[in-house]
């Protein structure tokens, strides 16, 4: 945005408000996080903060008559402010409770395991749901395909009247269509007159 407003401000007349915008923005961008930040002087939300009021700011100054510049800057002013005001509101910020990498400075998953031993109460909720003998798993397996082709059966006899009717319908419909397509042509054309 800043380069855009120190585009414009050299092609009309007053453009002292888009210099001033354009130095405020660039300030910005430089303690931001991201490729253009050179150094980091608040956390992020503060930032988000910080460029929404520097926005409101630039959208608001041309109301004041020592600072209005021409038609031309106010347009690009405003929706320049806009555009950034609207892209510091939909931007995530994730300072709260993150936990970075020390060695590489990267967000990570904070994620903490307990082993228990088998005597100890708590062991309880951490054991296996599943099967943990061969017998065992053989016998869910079976049970698992039983309910499966149950299920399946039940399925079937619900839905098949409905499949059965539907295809009827359409082997019918298509042999309509062909009945048609093949009465509208004659059977003996005649041959033309010579």
């Amino acid at each position: 945005m800043a380069v855009i407003f120190v585009d414009v401000s050299a092609h009309v007349a007053r453009g002292g408000l888009l210099v001033a915008g354009a130095i405020g923005f660039t300030g910005l961008a430089l303690t931001a996080r991201g490729p253009l930040g050179l150094m980091r002087i608040c956390g992020q939300r503060l930032h988000l903060i910080l460029i929404t009021v520097a926005g409101a700011v630039v959208a608001i100054a041309p109301v004041i008559p020592a600072l209005r510049p021409d038609l031309e800057s106010i347009i690009v002013v405003e929706f320049g402010a806009i555009g950034l005001i609207r892209l510091a509101t939909f931007t995530r910020s994730d300072d709260g409770g993150r936990v970075v990498s020390k060695r590489t400075g990267s967000p990570v998953i904070d994620v903490r395991a307990t082993v228990v031993s088998p005597a100890d109460p708590r062991s309880a909720r951490a054991r296996p749901t599943g099967p943990t003998s061969s017998g065992a798993a053989a016998r869910w397996v079976g049970r698992t395909a039983a309910v499966v082709a149950e299920s399946g059966k039940r399925a079937a006899a619900k839905h098949r009247p409905a499949a059965e009717a539907r295809v009827k319908q359409s082997i019918r419909s298509v042999g309509r269509i062909a009945g048609r397509v093949t009465s509208s042509s004659p059977a003996n054309p005649a041959t033309p007159p010579e």
